[in-house]
């Protein structure tokens, strides 16, 4: 029983752990205010790593006023580096953004 019960404790703080670093969490979207967006009435934006010391892979795919474009990209951002910009919040049609498939720890 009582190595069960280790076994369980080493299970939860493994589990605790790993959340701890889920790359996801280190992924963050700013935005700018680039000439070319500010001429659509948007804003740049951009993509970027949080995390202290690890470069994180990210997927991205596009939506165009909602839909999928079909549009994934594969951005490698480095611990400290600078934000990656991917466009304009908006195109001449209407409002564009990027969402995150998935991101993993490269390093």
């Amino acid at each position: 029983m009582r190595g069960f019960i280790l076994w369980l404790a080493l299970l939860i703080t493994a589990a605790a752990c790993a959340q701890d670093e889920d790359p996801l969490s280190f992924v963050a979207f700013s935005q700018d205010f680039a000439g070319k967006c500010v001429a659509r009435n948007s804003v740049q934006i951009l993509v970027g790593n949080t995390h202290p010391s690890r470069t994180v892979m990210v997927w991205l795919d596009r939506y165009h006023m909602n839909v999928g474009t079909g549009d994934r990209s594969k951005t490698e951002m480095k611990a400290g580096g600078e934000a990656v910009p991917l466009g304009c919040s908006r195109t001449l049609d209407g409002p564009q953004e990027w969402r995150v498939v998935k991101a993993r720890f490269i390093d």
